[in-house]
């Protein structure tokens, strides 16, 4: 899906595209939540949820690269700024935040660079019966929030 902008004469921005914002300012709305305002090459304005983003050290007047993850039926775009560390796509070790259940063989909870408590998914239940470890490989299936969607890599 692309976005028109409000007049003719702008760049059209398109889904699954990254394009660089400038923070112009971080705002209390209505809801007591914290946003960044980030103006994009169209001088149009849009807001991030500034919780999801707090290790990332952004600040006002920083340019930040965001991709557009998603523009809905109204036209509202999605963004999801550039992480930090994470690539998507990528493979990288993260530590083994706690031993699976034995009922559950669908996923297995890492901490990612921030220490937060992520899962990952498992498609090969065999994994569980591997030796246990302190880290695992894991893909980058996507990011969302400033948190990194995790499959485990399959081990040979």
């Amino acid at each position: 899906m692309q976005y028109p902008g409000y007049n003719s004469n702008t760049v059209k921005l398109l889904e699954g595209k990254f394009y660089t914002f400038k923070i112009h300012n971080l705002v209390r709305l209505q809801d007591d939540a914290y946003y960044f305002v980030l103006l994009d090459i169209n001088g149009m304005k849009h807001f991030i949820p500034a919780a999801f983003y707090e290790h990332y050290g952004l600040s006002k007047g920083n340019e930040i690269i965001c991709k557009i993850d998603k523009i809905n039926c109204t036209g509202r775009i999605i963004l999801e700024p550039l992480h930090p560390v994470y690539r998507e796509g990528e493979v990288y070790n993260f530590d083994i935040a706690e031993t699976p259940v034995a009922h559950d063989k669908h996923a297995i909870f890492v901490k990612d660079v921030f220490n937060n408590c992520i899962e990952a998914k498992v498609n090969d239940h065999r994994y569980f019966e591997i030796a246990p470890q302190s880290c695992i490989k894991c893909s980058i299936i996507s990011l969302k929030k400033g948190r990194p969607e995790l499959e485990v890599c399959t081990q040979s």
